[in-house]
């Protein structure tokens, strides 16, 4: 086969990558439709929107995010995650890691509320504790008042 015809088939194998990878989102935009209307009503009561982020958890598998929180401000952390996930966790760790607190929940849709005495910069770690599918897609979202 000439290298023409293998860049040839190189392309179209990543333009079929490239259109398939929609449908390896869907996880995500069920997280995240599931996390904006929670965002939405949230709205209503004072709270504010500091950052929203998704991401693909396999079982066991976490993602830390770093975050600065400022004394006088009350801080509520959600996730919600797509149907195949049945335990979702939240921990939030200062600077030298230690745990400040972890949600006690068993479902997929935990929160954690925190008012800092002080401005930190504090670590707070996303874990799929117990999936039902090989991975599931996942939304957090940090407001304040």
């Amino acid at each position: 086969m000439s290298k023409k015809a293998v860049l040839g088939l190189s392309l179209l194998g990543l333009g079929l990558g490239f259109f398939s990878s929609p449908d390896a989102q869907a996880d995500e935009k069920e997280a995240n439709s599931c996390l904006q209307s929670k965002i939405w009503s949230g709205y209503s009561d004072g709270w504010a929107v500091r950052t929203a982020t998704t991401t693909t958890l396999k079982k066991d598998e976490h993602r830390v995010y770093l975050v600065t929180l400022y004394a006088g401000n009350e801080y509520k952390f959600q996730v919600c995650a797509d149907a195949g996930a049945e335990n979702m966790d939240i921990v939030l760790h200062d600077v030298d890691g230690n745990e400040v607190l972890r949600d006690e929940t068993s479902d997929r849709e935990p929160v954690l509320s925190y008012k800092p005495a002080e401005t930190q910069t504090y670590y707070l770690a996303v874990f799929a504790s117990n999936l039902k599918e090989a991975e599931a897609g996942v939304a957090l979202a940090v407001t304040y008042r």
